[in-house]
């Protein structure tokens, strides 16, 4: 019932209370804050579910989320097992360690790696996707999205810190560093209009399919990368 209430009262937000007028962006504060969550489906959550959904057939096994494990109960099929990965002991937390330290992670213990919006918080990058890289089985799959033409998030800035943004070429160099540039697939995805979208924090809905699905790689707001390890 509270999810309910919850879809209802951003609908409302959107269309009723302070709707878009695209013809009035000339604003010093943006329609929405955090990315527009008050409205509804923040467009770079938007283009997470797409990737993932187009890669479900990667997402099975062991699979692995950061915090949670909502997309591998979404978009998994024949999961043996969610687990859950955190620096801190939690209800759902089934390995307690870092990215950041090898020592911290079982070794070739993982399937899939569902690692959304997560390495752009963390200072040492580049260690950090080694850790995933240790973290799978040989054959395993690294699903990961890094933010690209996006705002900072204040609530990850305050906790942790919000370090990067990368585009098309910094994730291939580093991701092929690791994983070899032959196993790897890099795709952005948004746009002009999307990434004003997400600035402003306009939602998904209130843009039309041919607009969300326009890619231009001069504007990326999620950069994608699936990688294998040999």
């Amino acid at each position: 019932m509270l999810k309910v209430i919850r879809k209802i009262f951003k609908k409302m937000k959107r269309e009723v209370i302070s709707p878009v007028s695209w013809d009035n962006l000339r604003r010093l504060q943006p329609l929405a804050t955090g990315f527009g969550y008050n409205r509804g489906t923040p467009v770079d959550r938007h283009y997470i579910t797409s990737f993932l959904s187009a890669h479900r057939a990667d997402i099975h096994g062991q699979v692995l989320e950061i915090a949670e494990s909502s997309y591998s109960k979404q978009f998994g099929t024949n999961v043996s097992s969610y687990e859950v990965l955190h620096v801190q002991p939690g209800k759902d937390v089934t390995i307690i360690g870092d990215l950041t330290n090898k020592a911290s992670l079982p070794a070739n213990y993982i399937d899939c790696f569902i690692c959304t919006q997560t390495f752009n918080f963390i200072y040492d990058f580049k260690t950090a996707i080694e850790g995933a890289h240790h973290l799978l089985k040989p054959g395993g799959v690294l699903l990961a999205t890094l933010a690209g033409a996006t705002q900072i998030s204040v609530y990850d800035e305050q906790r942790w810190g919000d370090y990067w943004r990368f585009t098309i070429q910094s994730a291939a160099k580093v991701f092929g560093e690791i994983f070899g540039k032959d196993n790897i697939e890099i795709i952005s995805y948004g746009n002009v209009l999307t990434c004003t979208a997400i600035l402003q924090g306009i939602t998904a809905e209130e843009l039309l399919p041919e607009e969300l699905d326009y890619r231009d790689p001069v504007y990326p707001i999620i950069i994608a990368v699936r990688a294998k390890k040999a």
